[in-house]
């Protein structure tokens, strides 16, 4: 994990802190909270504005409060539709660090927002009036070539992980955008391009560490705090603070692909072959169906393994896509790949079990009432993450579907509600046939529909919450309510 830095000693923004200031970022309420342990961690004084400077004194890191140079840019987020003030931000520096302010959220039911790679689409690594822990300085990535596990720090990028794995010549599935974080990729599940071959992030999860409410740092495991283990391959951040994440690893196949430009003209009917296509795809297939707000629909298929056996399979891709020309090519993971900069974005996702009649007419209609701003992937899920049984981890999306986002884009305030209303209304249409969707697609979302998309693995998950979470620290995210 990272290294101890030095204590900094600059207290003086640390100490600029007025009881005015703590009431405004905490939304006029201040609590104290009936869930501190004793002994765990050393206790902070009654009176919360020398709460806080404690906590500041205490860490290591740099506590940045309203009032602080940096604290607007150490806010912001990926997604800018969403512009949150939190109480005070810390970038912690060690595990140390991540326990003092877990001991100082608890002691005043101040909320937790944690922050690895900023990403969530729901903007769930800052919150109002919450105290952010930012993982930043958590970055480490280190490959064991004998056992094959990779073990990286709870603020780790996507690209650094696959920078290490790949110079060890192993791989473990990841998403595709290598500026998104480890963690919340991986604790949401991770729908990822190597599934059909490898299952999600979560499947090759091994073991981690977590910091939970109670300060305590656990190691998790198949045979250490193993509902915990359980919970966090999929329930998300509603457990605590994972600090470290360990994959297992994979070698590295390579990926053959054929990709097709269908444009604004028969997008009904290129969807239906896709569909006709997924339905039976082998393991080592990975697909995609996508819209581009600009230049219309594209399919695309990989096949991971041998040359030839790529080309008999897509084959059939060809066929189905005539008379578009494939596009091919032949590629191993990147660890940059598709590079999407900070922007406005509404979104919302669906797991479709197939693209029915119903199904194909909602999307291509919406396709075209969203040309110039809207967008969609329908990602293949299939193999093994498909086969693995509903209630072996928390992640809910087994079976083979198409885990489906639905997002549309702003760059003017004007367009913003045009965008999130055809997000709405698109997701709206799809609902009948689609009860499930991949958590880390959704906007911020009621108890009832996190409910329902966690389904039989619900009642398990909120006894868990309320074993290590009773008083729901970690709501900063699609929340898991305790039982």
């Amino acid at each position: 994990m990272a290294k101890n830095q030095p204590m900094n000693n600059n207290n003086a923004d640390r100490l600029a802190w007025t009881r005015r200031d703590f009431v405004r970022a905490a939304g006029g309420v201040v609590a104290v909270g009936a869930y501190a342990r004793r002994g765990i961690l050393p206790a902070f004084a009654a009176d919360p504005v020398s709460n806080l400077d404690d906590l500041a004194r205490s860490v290591r890191g740099q506590l940045l409060r309203a009032s602080s140079p940096g604290y607007d840019e150490a806010r912001r987020v990926w997604n800018l539709a969403y512009d949150r003030r939190p109480l005070a931000i810390v970038r912690a520096v060690n595990l140390e660090d991540v326990q003092r302010c877990v001991e100082y959220a608890r002691k005043h039911t101040v909320p937790i927002a944690i922050r690895g790679g900023g990403h969530s689409y729901a903007g769930y690594g800052v919150a109002d009036g919450a105290l952010q822990i930012d993982l930043g300085t958590f970055s480490t990535a280190t490959v064991d070539r004998e056992r094959r596990v990779a073990s990286v720090g709870g603020g780790t990028r996507i690209g650094d992980l696959l920078r290490a794995t790949l110079a060890a010549g192993l791989y473990t599935p990841m998403g595709s955008c290598g500026s998104v974080g480890v963690a919340g990729l991986t604790l949401a599940g991770g729908d990822t391009n190597g599934r059909g071959l490898y299952g999600t992030a979560c499947d090759n999860l091994v073991s981690a560490q977590l910091v939970t409410a109670d300060g305590e740092a656990r190691e998790l495991g198949p045979d250490r705090n193993e509902e915990l283990y359980w919970a966090i391959r999929g329930g998300g951040g509603n457990f605590g603070v994972v600090t470290r994440l360990d994959f297992r690893l994979h070698p590295v196949v390579p990926l053959h692909t054929a990709a097709f430009n269908i444009g604004w003209r028969g997008i009904a009917g290129a969807m239906r072959a896709y569909g006709d296509l997924v339905r039976d795809a082998p393991d080592e297939a990975r697909a995609g169906f996508f819209l581009d707000p600009e230049s219309g629909a594209s399919a695309s298929c990989g096949y991971r393994g041998d040359a030839a056996a790529a080309a008999a399979y897509l084959e059939k891709w060809k066929a189905a896509f005539r008379p578009a020309q494939a596009q091919l090519s032949t590629s191993t993971p990147n660890p940059e790949g598709e590079v999407w900069g900070p922007t406005s974005v509404a979104v919302d996702g669906a797991f479709l079990e197939e693209l029915s009649g119903g199904v194909v007419d909602v999307l291509s209609r919406a396709a075209i009432e969203g040309r110039g701003f809207a967008q969609m992937l329908l990602g293949l899920s299939n193999g093994v993450v498909a086969r693995i049984p509903m209630t072996a981890t928390a992640y809910p999306l087994r079976g083979t579907g198409l885990s489906t986002l639905i997002a549309a884009e702003w760059h003017k305030p004007e367009d913003r509600a045009p965008a999130e209303r055809w997000v709405a209304e698109t997701s709206a249409a799809l609902r009948p046939w689609a009860r499930r969707a991949y958590v880390n697609y959704l906007p911020p979302s009621t108890p009832e529909r996190i409910r329902e998309i966690y389904g039989v693995n619900y009642p398990r998950l909120a006894r868990i919450k309320a074993q290590y979470d009773a008083a729901n620290l970690f709501r900063e995210n699609q929340n898991i309510r305790p039982s």
